[in-house]
């Protein structure tokens, strides 16, 4: 369940699939949707609409992996359960980098962050 505070009133999401990420600067959220990679959804007045889908390499497992926005949300970044982990673009939804990790095995965490070269 995630909740998503809209002023006074709170609107209440409720998933039977694995984990949200929301941007806050675009209203969006991005979930494993369990079956073949992640959907990114577009929430409006507290209706979530489907914006696209981000497929991965066929779901063997359907067990939860975490899915962030990264590149201050122009990308999605996400893990598998065939040991990849993979970067999309927001917008277009293109594979920008695969990364292999686990040899075959889940990567069901990933993290995220922002710095810098001095």
């Amino acid at each position: 369940m995630c909740e998503f505070d809209k002023g006074r009133d709170s609107q209440m999401l409720t998933f039977s699939r694995g984990h949200i990420a929301y941007c806050g600067r675009r209203n969006q959220f991005v979930v494993d949707n369990l079956i073949d990679g992640f959907d990114l959804y577009q929430l409006e007045d507290g209706v979530a609409n489907l914006l696209r889908n981000f497929p991965t390499k066929g779901v063997t497992q359907p067990l939860p992996k975490q899915v962030e926005f990264c590149e201050e949300g122009r990308a999605v970044t996400g893990g598998s359960d065939h040991g990849f982990v993979y970067v999309f673009d927001r917008r277009s939804g293109q594979i920008l980098d695969v990364m292999p990790h686990a040899r075959g095995r889940k990567v069901q965490t990933v993290s995220v962050c922002r710095w810098s070269l001095p």
